[in-house]
């Protein structure tokens, strides 16, 4: 996998980093997570365009909550083009709490989804 630039991962955040590369190769998408409770947390996410495709790329922050239920926050995209890195450090918060959290990472060719990934979850130690 090509390597995904978190920009300014959250003090305290966890020392692993989740990542996943769609099957067709054309996006990869990376995740730290730092949990301040229950209910919230704040991330560091990457996104990388890794092939010549024409398509542009994004990933969006998905969690399951305390009551079991999956939810998604909003995309961030990346149409720069082919080996163009974004990052991003948003928080998020939940008041069903936040199990666990990971990347959702799109290849999209104007807008159909050509591929998907998921990293491997991130749990709150707070549950």
């Amino acid at each position: 996998m090509s390597t995904v630039g978190l920009g300014a991962v959250p003090a305290g955040a966890a020392s692993a980093v989740k990542s996943c590369t769609t099957s067709d190769g054309g996006a990869s998408g990376a995740l730290s997570a730092s949990f301040a409770g229950k209910t919230s947390m704040v991330t560091g996410i990457g996104l990388k365009d890794t092939d010549k495709d024409g398509a542009w790329v994004r990933v969006r922050v998905n969690i399951t909550t305390g009551t079991g239920a999956s939810y998604n926050y909003g995309w961030h995209e990346n149409h720069d083009g082919y080996n163009s890195t974004k990052s991003w450090t948003p928080s998020a918060s939940h008041t069903d709490g936040i199990v666990s959290a990971r990347v959702q990472v799109d290849n999209v060719l104007g807008s159909s989804v050509q591929a998907t990934c998921y990293s491997a979850k991130f749990y709150n130690p707070y549950y």
